[in-house]
């Protein structure tokens, strides 16, 4: 009875550790898929950004103003908006960076 009961114990044990890896490598699939969403996304409205920066800089050139750039109200926004996005960018990927390192660790100590 005691053997029988320590074998069902074993397997419980063994089902829980087996199921709590799971999860948690489901979880950091999940955070990283996330992250490389943003990502993309957060890379496209740099795009668009430096279209929008390119479109006012050809704006200025075609009425020979092109001089005015560096003081050019639009133009200094538009530099601030893809200077944020490139932080936004680099946060990212840092987090990223991190959780393939912590896991990749973790990996390595088992």
């Amino acid at each position: 009875m005691t053997t029988t009961s320590r074998f069902w114990n074993r397997v419980q044990d063994e089902f829980r550790t087996a199921s709590g890896k799971a999860r948690k490598e489901a979880e950091r699939a999940v955070l990283t898929g996330v992250i490389q969403m943003d990502l993309v996304s957060i890379r496209r409205d740099r795009s668009r950004a430096h279209a929008h920066l390119g479109e006012r800089v050809l704006a200025l050139w075609t009425e020979e103003k092109l001089e005015s750039l560096a003081v050019d109200a639009e133009a200094l926004r538009l530099k601030t908006l893809i200077q944020s996005i490139e932080g936004l960018i680099a946060a990212k990927e840092e987090e990223l960076r991190s959780i393939r390192s912590r896991d990749s660790g973790a990996a390595r100590a088992q």
